[in-house]
């Protein structure tokens, strides 16, 4: 089942059940309890998504180098 949102995303409901306790990228811009905290915050998708790809990449560098 796919679940589209107000912020334009749309993604599987339940996609990572059993596989982890951690949102993908796309599962945390279409939560809908998320996307009320950033309406709250004023924070628009595109914004919350850049930065979780840059808090990525970052960590994916700290690992390479550690």
């Amino acid at each position: 089942m796919n679940t589209l949102f107000s912020s334009g995303y749309c993604c599987s409901v339940g996609a990572t059940a059993g596989k982890n306790d951690e949102l993908t990228i796309s599962e945390a811009l279409c939560d809908p309890l998320i996307a009320m905290v950033m309406r709250a915050d004023g924070v628009t998708s595109e914004e919350f998504k850049r930065l979780l790809e840059a808090a990525a990449r970052a960590l994916k560098a700290n690992l390479a180098d550690g």
